[in-house]
């Protein structure tokens, strides 16, 4: 028995068939090119529709369809595409990493006034309001709104299409939207997401637990395909499917994805916010959270290292049809750890926690090459989850004895293995997809393969090591960490904050 599994990245859309023993049978992977449209500076779209063609067109392709008996999708989050009522998108999709801002117009009722007020929480609420794209439409395009019959994640489009029901999973339910994280349900009128993130019940899709069957795959796609018409089991975002994936079922592990959105994360059963205001997110397995702290550039910033500075590496990799970051490894080994005194503070997109803030790279001298900005660039998301991982231990009152790596920069020996030196943990990491074999897992739950989800991971988890520490870097790690690092954002925070207001009035 397998399970055709659909992954709508950032950067990268991936087709695969899984099977119960969490083998990939066949695989097909893309990577967008460009990987969004951009019509003005900061803003960032993509054309859904043209990746869901693009979706049937691999999978007609993929060996061993005739095993499968299932189909499942996971996604990006806090991307909404906005459908009429066919199901048709009425703009094209605004990604998450899209800058643009909403006009302040929240009128709050005096009581929510007064208490967010009183709790120092009115610019988290302000810029909140803001990013929400949802609050763009309604002010900047009130025809599209208008037309919009439903707003769903990309994930519940992806539903929409294959089966013709609008319905999602609890778990994809992550971004600018009403949805009650503690209950798990969208949230009643008087909650104060209600008033930030104003989507009227009717335009939402109805919620399911993953696992769920939304539906049978529709009969023109399945032909497409090269498929029966199986069912479309609801599983969940990709970072949740990741978590599953890694096998990390509770709190005694950290699970970091070392993706386009880096994140240091757990599965536990207990609600604590990992930063204040901040909810943990639903959980794949039935009551439980996944509590994270993010990067958003996070190892997006290999790509961006890639295309600016890796000329000779692309070339190469294109004549020996690799991809270029395999080529990368080389300045990795050839640089010795603490890159020579450079450091980067990872934030090509400001943090949640850090909302005044700009990427930056410390200690430049005449004597510094390319290959030191890449490792530093490595180093520097490091100490970012190290960072992450630090809160989520001390908001939850946890101690992480071992850490399970995932995402497609973990593919690589060197990462890993400063991964281990700067956390100080040993790391095992996924040998497969995590988020797509996460994903094989709740669909083989949805049709009774397995009866439980710690059944599945027994079956199917592939990891690989432990990647131990190097004694003699986590000592020179922490201390860069402890004596720098921590104390970047504070320093820098004032200055990076002048440069917008500089920027913004020119």
């Amino acid at each position: 028995m397998s399970v055709l599994v659909v992954d709508v990245g950032t950067q990268r859309l991936k087709v695969s068939i899984i099977d119960e023993n969490g083998e990939v049978i066949s695989k097909v992977s893309e990577e967008y090119d460009p990987p969004y449209i951009s019509p003005k500076p900061g803003w960032a779209e993509v054309d859904v529709e043209g990746i869901f063609g693009r979706f049937v067109e691999m999978a007609s392709v993929l060996k061993g369809k005739d095993t499968v008996e299932a189909i499942t999708v996971t996604t990006q989050r806090d991307s909404l595409v906005f459908v009429d009522r066919s199901g048709k998108p009425v703009r094209r999709t605004i990604l998450w990493l899209d800058h643009r801002l909403a006009d302040y117009d929240l009128k709050l009722p005096f009581f929510l006034n007064l208490v967010y007020t009183l709790a120092g929480a009115k610019g988290v609420i302000r810029s909140v309001y803001r990013q929400a794209k949802v609050n763009w439409i309604r002010q900047n395009e009130p025809d599209v709104w208008k037309n919009t019959y439903k707003v769903l994640q990309m994930g519940g489009y992806f539903v929409s299409r294959m089966t013709g029901n609008f319905v999602d999973s609890v778990a994809s339910q992550v971004g600018h939207i009403p949805f009650d994280y503690k209950r798990r349900d969208w949230c009643s009128p008087r909650d104060i997401k209600s008033y930030l993130f104003p989507i009227p019940r009717e335009k939402l899709p109805d919620l399911m637990p993953p696992s769920k069957v939304a539906g049978n795959l529709r009969r023109e796609i399945a032909m497409k395909i090269g498929i029966k018409s199986v069912p479309v089991v609801l599983s969940g975002s990709d970072k949740a499917c990741e978590i599953l994936g890694l096998g990390v079922e509770d709190d005694a592990t950290a699970a970091l994805s070392l993706s386009t959105t880096s994140i240091a994360a757990t599965t536990t059963r207990k609600y604590f916010e990992p930063l204040p205001h901040l909810p943990p997110y639903p959980g794949i397995i039935p009551g439980t959270y996944n509590p994270e702290v993010e990067i958003f550039r996070g190892f997006w910033l290999v790509r961006w290292f890639r295309d600016e500075f890796a000329y000779l590496e692309k070339s190469q990799a294109k004549e020996r049809n690799l991809q270029a970051e395999k080529l990368l490894e080389k300045l990795l080994k050839s640089t010795p750890a603490g890159s020579l005194g450079l450091i980067t503070h990872p934030y090509w997109t400001p943090s949640l926690d850090k909302p005044q803030i700009r990427g930056s790279i410390l200690g430049f001298s005449s004597f510094h090459k390319r290959e030191h900005i890449y490792r530093s660039l490595i180093e520097g998301l490091f100490f970012a989850l190290r960072e992450g991982k630090e809160r989520l231990e001390r908001r939850g009152k946890l101690k992480f004895g071992r850490i399970a790596v995932g995402g497609g920069a973990s593919r690589s020996d060197e990462v890993v293995k400063i991964a281990a030196s700067v956390m100080n943990r040993p790391i095992y990491r996924s040998v497969s997809e995590a988020s797509m074999i996460g994903a094989a897992m709740v669909a083989l739950v949805g049709v009774g393969k397995f009866s439980n989800y710690h059944e599945a991971i027994f079956s199917m988890k592939k990891l690989e090591g432990p990647f131990e520490p190097d004694p003699h870097l986590v000592d020179l790690y922490s201390e860069i960490y402890e004596r720098v690092y921590k104390k970047i954002y504070k320093k820098v925070k004032k200055l990076t904050a002048e440069i917008e207001e500089i920027i913004s009035s020119t």
